[in-house]
């Protein structure tokens, strides 16, 4: 069943609705990694997976003989300025609401 997630935005005059079509079918990864870069007055961000080594406690040799952690990019997103505000404030009242249940006032 293809279920619609849906924000109301309202410019100044008028009110719409954005149906967000197929939501349910796009696959939840984790991410792990992210990283984000300002390119051409858009904001790049990558959402990636990396995994291992698993090495508790490693010593600088170890560390010098793995040299690098690969990491799968699972997704990457542009934004421009205008909606890259609006994410981060949508992300900083979800994550207040959610550390207020957790943990009491934050």
């Amino acid at each position: 069943m293809n279920k619609k997630a849906s924000e109301r935005i309202t410019p100044e005059d008028s009110e719409l609705n954005v149906e967000f079509i197929g939501s349910e079918d796009v696959p939840i990864v984790f991410a792990n990694n992210v990283f984000v870069r300002y390119v051409e007055e858009t904001f790049l961000i990558t959402f990636a997976q990396a995994h291992g080594p698993y090495i508790i406690n490693p010593t600088n040799e170890q560390l010098k003989q793995i040299g690098k952690i690969p990491s799968q990019v699972v997704a990457r997103i542009a934004l421009s300025p205008v909606k890259m505000k609006k994410f981060l404030d949508v992300l900083n009242s979800n994550y207040q609401k959610v550390m207020e249940v957790k943990v009491g006032k934050v």
